[in-house]
């Protein structure tokens, strides 16, 4: 069960209004310190929470689960992002200790391509080592990149077919057998393809799946609830002497 460590900037009795979005988690507990240090030295508010189930790497060892993660308002994104790109274009050790440093060109071009794939610190290592590399990428063409990347997510991606098979078995079973656990497992995963929505680096908001894989997931969902009024007539009116069960 998480535990949250911080609520706000200097009062930490005080619970900040409005909803919070998952923005990173951390896995080292001296990084999730410093980055709320520069949270609040730019008065951004933020919740920290940290994990119950940690063990302290005894038994399942730190690298499986994540040791705080730290939520962000959705309006926030933006600011948070440009007080990172900031911070890591003026720390110079960690740009020379940065891992893009063995990437090529064409695999920094990926990641400028594709920002929402990176951290916002991850981005300005690459934009600096392109241009190291003689690579010079006009602002508007970066402008564009984001821009076709965040309508090629905004599509929404394709749900698995085989998993929409077998939640669509799962609603038939468990309404005509009026079987729970069958039941609302496919009622649950049909409103996730239906109504699930992601929220990108920039705290924009948009559907997970495409629309045939929504228009799926409502049929799933809705089919399930019919099923199960028909399973409880059939097994309410059906005479005894007709019973299997």
């Amino acid at each position: 069960m998480p535990e949250i460590l911080d609520h706000g900037l200097f009062d930490e009795t005080r619970q900040p209004t409005g909803d919070f979005e998952f923005y990173r988690d951390f896995f080292n507990g001296e990084q999730a310190e410093d980055f709320v240090e520069l949270l609040k030295e730019n008065k951004v508010e933020f919740k920290l929470e940290k994990s119950r189930t940690l063990l302290e790497g005894t038994i399942t060892g730190y690298g499986l689960v994540p040791h705080s993660v730290l939520k962000l308002r959705a309006t926030d994104f933006s600011l948070v992002n440009r007080i990172l790109e900031e911070h890591a274009r003026n720390d110079q050790d960690f740009i020379a200790n940065h891992y893009f440093q063995t990437y090529k060109a064409a695999e920094l071009l990926e990641v400028v391509q594709k920002p929402d794939e990176w951290t916002p610190e991850d981005v300005v290592v690459a934009h600096h080592l392109l241009d190291k590399q003689g690579v010079i990428i006009p602002p508007e063409q970066v402008e564009n990149f984001k821009q076709q990347r965040i309508e090629t997510l905004m599509e929404g991606k394709e749900a698995s077919k085989t998993w929409v098979a077998v939640y669509l078995l799962f609603v038939v079973f468990g309404g005509v057998m009026i079987n729970p656990l069958f039941l609302v497992g496919g009622l649950g995963m049909g409103w996730y393809y239906w109504q699930d929505k992601t929220i990108d680096s920039d705290g924009n908001k948009y559907f997970t799946f495409d629309e045939a894989s929504r228009n799926t997931g409502k049929a799933i969902f809705y089919l399930g609830w019919v099923l199960l009024g028909l399973g409880i007539l059939f097994w309410t009116w059906l005479p005894n002497n007709f019973r299997l069960f």
